[in-house]
């Protein structure tokens, strides 16, 4: 009998076939000492995604697949109200984040009775087109509010699973659980994790996303005009 997961990673992918099989053998070894489940969200991938995890299903594997693609968000979202454990951890499927800094952000978040704790990407391996407006949301953040985030959009957290529930996920939110977190009231703190470049598939950041990031930052900040809160 498989032990009661301690806490859950909930891992939306979409269309990264080259990247899961190789994610789940490093899961599998950053956290052998673990009990955990991976919780995958197929957001309506179009390649081999899709048959790859349903093949890699077992005890401690979960899938969810959605017919169409609705967004990271969503994808997150799913995932997060399937997890039943009292700690959640969330990453890309990309293999960017790297599984050997989990067990770091979970004695950190259990040690110092967090409610959520971030990566930073300091040596981040991403195009200009991603770096340069994720700068500029994290000096909006610092600048209007009391949460002194270094890098907001970083994917891989550790959180408990009431703050992850408790976060509203659409659109491009993702961005911004940090922020939404510390609105409501959550203990956050941030710690240095590695970062490597796609090797795998296709970034689906562009132009028109930086627009939608910019625009849900504001729309938090505006509904929230507690500034500094």
């Amino acid at each position: 009998m498989n032990p009661q997961p301690q806490f859950s990673v909930v891992i939306p992918v979409f269309n990264e076939e080259g990247s899961v099989k190789r994610l789940v053998t490093a899961i599998a070894f950053a956290l052998k000492r673990f009990a955990y489940e991976i919780i995958f969200v197929d957001d309506g991938s179009t390649d081999h995604t899709r048959q790859i995890l349903k093949e890699l299903e077992s005890p401690t594997i979960n899938f969810i697949g959605f017919d169409k693609n609705k967004g990271q968000s969503s994808a997150l979202a799913a995932g997060i109200q399937r997890a039943k454990t009292n700690y959640i951890v969330t990453m890309d499927g990309d293999f960017q984040n790297d599984p050997s800094d989990i067990p770091k952000l979970l004695r950190l978040l259990l040690k110092e009775d967090l409610d959520m704790v971030i990566g930073i990407r300091s040596k981040r391996q991403d195009s200009i087109l991603k770096t340069v407006p994720s700068k500029i949301a994290n000096y909006i953040i610092r600048a209007t509010t009391n949460l002194q985030i270094t890098d907001s959009g970083c994917a891989l957290k550790v959180m408990t699973a009431s703050t992850a529930k408790s976060l509203p996920l659409h659109g491009e939110l993702h961005r911004f659980m940090a922020l939404n977190a510390h609105i409501k009231g959550a203990k956050i703190k941030e710690i240095t994790v590695l970062h490597h470049p796609r090797t795998q598939g296709i970034s689906k950041y562009g132009l028109g996303r930086t627009f939608k990031v910019l625009k849900d930052l504001s729309i938090i900040l505006f509904r929230h005009k507690t500034i500094k809160c």
